[in-house]
């Protein structure tokens, strides 16, 4: 199992190596067919996501802080390798080792606590991908002048959540289409924006990583107080 865990440390290195080549070609191919109105319309959907993955990561302070127990200060410095991890690998299974290292040295969590609550919050708790399918749809409908019911809304939230539990922690061009395009389809929404919108998820997926990054140590911060509360 460690042979295969090494070589699939490899294939994602080679994925993170080569995934910029492959953005610059699709953002060449973008320009060449849509000319700059779609560039412009392309900058609102980033600059809408970057802002949402921002607020996440924002928001999940005052968590730590009221639920985990944490002083403002020392959790935000904290986290800071972690986070650098976070935005140079837009992977959150990249980002573990460096997790893991900020709550033992750093936070001082209890190994057991930590080895269990971030490896579980890696597979599970992305919290900023559910922002990521909505966001998505929401701008394919708003350039397409789709009128978006409430049962769709409420189709593709549900569908967003169930998926991002199922989703893998690497960077997200390599899963971008696979994830997005069934909430798409489930709201009844074009597909082909799909394309175009993953020629400019670069530094949207950052932030992302970064948010799911934070989220997860924020996880491990509200378990490890309540697992004292509980030894106490």
């Amino acid at each position: 199992f460690q042979a295969i865990a090494d070589a699939m440390i490899v294939i994602v290195r080679w994925v993170l190596w080569i995934a910029p080549l492959g953005v610059f070609a699709l953002i060449l191919s973008v320009c060449a067919r849509s000319g700059l109105g779609m560039l412009s319309a392309l900058g609102v959907y980033v600059l809408v996501e970057c802002l949402l993955y921002l607020a996440v990561t924002v928001m999940m302070l005052p968590v730590a802080v009221i639920f985990g127990g944490e002083r403002l200060r020392r959790f935000a410095l904290a986290l800071l390798p972690a986070q650098a991890v976070a935005i140079s690998t837009q992977s959150s299974l990249a980002s573990l080792p460096a997790m893991l290292e900020s709550a033992d040295r750093r936070l001082g969590y209890p190994k057991p606590v930590a080895a269990l609550v971030l490896p579980m919050a890696v597979t599970l708790f992305r919290l900023t991908s559910p922002v990521q399918y909505m966001t998505s749809a929401a701008f394919i409908a708003w350039a397409y002048g789709v009128d978006l019911s409430t049962a769709q809304l409420v189709a593709g939230a549900l569908l967003a959540v169930v998926i991002s539990l199922g989703s893998v922690g690497l960077p997200g061009q390599v899963t971008f289409i696979a994830t997005n395009l069934p909430v798409a389809q489930a709201m009844g929404l074009p597909l082909s924006p799909l394309g175009l919108m993953l020629a400019v998820d670069t530094i949207p997926d950052a932030l992302a990583t970064l948010g799911n990054v934070t989220a997860d140590v924020t996880a491990a911060s509200v378990v490890t107080r309540q697992s004292r509360r509980d030894a106490a």
